[in-house]
């Protein structure tokens, strides 16, 4: 499991925190073995943006995490109005009435904040919601702009959900062109092909190696063809449990990863989670330290929690930004400038805005031109399957005109 844990450096006499993967909180000791002491161990939430209940597959989350979204604008919306928190959130759950999700979600954030807890504090003791979201409240406490926090995580997760939906969309029509081919493949294959093999089967002198392969074919499936159905509702079945369970998509990630610029897009999508959710936390008035920490809690993959934490321990040597981010591999050319011009200007907060709206930008285009590639490619590839099986079960009508002659 992911721990966060609060070090003192005995020797330097400063405090950290770092993220840590341990078995359990007792795993740790009272020391590292480099000396340092363990004074708070606290454990990473999910990272994915809403936890899914047990025997619940990506979809649930993600059907929870659009119940978030619904419950930052209400939320929003009533505290506009004038309400309280505690008056915004009964209303809430008198609204939920039998959505036993919402109604649940009410009444357990009323419980902890009529114990005197704060918002942020309850919501992160139920770990129902996103970090970005229990940051970005945290720090509003401290301004009491509630309202305005909800707006920007709103629209960070706008911003997220308007990036999926490109990959989304990008998706369906390939999807339904291959679906559509295998589908008219297999009709050929199980229906049409036995029939056209029961007609050459009395066919009489040299076949061709294409009848010979077809007759061959038609056999198998005639004399196996319930054995084939059930292999291939099994597989039917197997395939609908990997998706529940996310192991489709995950599998789909790795092997995009593979390709140059699917992995090049993939980064862009990362960076602009990463810029965007550092927006939201800096505007609250996390310091840039505190931001990367945080942040490595959004589930971009080792790679880029590497690079965090790089930043992270050049930023406390007192490296500059543009600087240590760059080190870290955390930019391009023109990030690292836009940063350099954030530090000298002081506007950091609507630099990082300007990088996450770049890399969104970019990736989105890549999303277009790659559904202008693929979309044509799957119709080639369906028709060349198609056509194959057809042409193939043709082709021996000409072997029955030439042993006619």
């Amino acid at each position: 499991m992911k721990l966060r844990v609060r070090l003192l450096d005995p020797v330097r006499m400063t405090v950290s925190e770092e993220l840590m993967d341990a078995p359990s909180r007792e795993s740790l000791g009272p020391r590292l073995p480099d000396g340092r002491k363990v004074l708070a161990v606290e454990p990473v939430r999910d990272p994915v943006a809403v936890r899914a209940a047990p025997g619940e597959g990506p979809a649930g989350a993600r059907a929870r995490a659009l119940d978030i979204a619904w419950w930052c604008q209400e939320l929003r919306t009533l505290l506009v109005a004038g309400m309280t928190v505690v008056e915004a959130i009964e209303t809430l759950q008198a609204q939920s009435g039998g959505d036993g999700v919402r109604a649940e979600l009410q009444a357990a954030l009323l419980a902890q904040l009529h114990q005197g807890k704060s918002l942020s504090v309850a919501m992160e003791a139920l770990d129902r919601f996103p970090m970005v979201l229990v940051a970005s409240v945290r720090a509003s406490e401290r301004s009491s702009s509630l309202a305005e926090a909800l707006s920007e995580y709103l629209r960070y997760h706008e911003m997220v959900e308007a990036l999926r939906k490109k990959v989304v969309s990008a998706a369906i029509y390939p999807s339904l062109v291959l679906g559509l081919g295998l589908l008219v493949s297999g009709f050929l294959i199980v229906v049409v092909l036995p029939r056209f093999a029961s007609m050459y089967a009395d066919l009489r002198g040299e076949m061709s190696w294409s009848t010979h392969l077809l007759t061959l074919a038609s056999v198998f499936v005639r004399e196996h063809r319930l054995s084939l159905l059930a292999v291939v509702a099994a597989l039917g079945a197997l395939g609908i449990v990997a998706w529940r369970q996310g192991a489709i998509q995950r599998a789909a990630m790795r092997m995009a990863g593979w390709i140059p610029p699917v992995r090049r897009a993939q980064r862009e999508f990362r960076l602009a989670k990463l810029y965007h959710s550092m927006t939201v936390m800096f505007r609250g008035g996390y310091t840039l330290d505190e931001t990367l920490l945080r942040c490595e809690g959004l589930a971009l993959g080792a790679q880029m929690d590497d690079a965090m934490r790089q930043a992270r321990t050049a930023l406390t040597r007192g490296v500059r930004v543009s600087s240590a981010f760059s080190e870290s591999g955390l930019t391009d050319t023109v990030t690292q400038r836009l940063l350099a011009v954030g530090e000298r200007s002081g506007n950091f907060e609507r630099v990082l805005q300007t990088i996450a709206e770049r890399h969104a930008g970019n990736f989105a285009a890549f999303m277009d031109r790659a559904t202008r590639i693929v979309e044509p490619l799957m119709l080639l590839l369906v028709s060349l399957l198609v056509g194959s099986i057809v042409v193939l079960m043709y082709l021996p009508i000409f072997d029955i005109a030439s042993s006619i002659r």
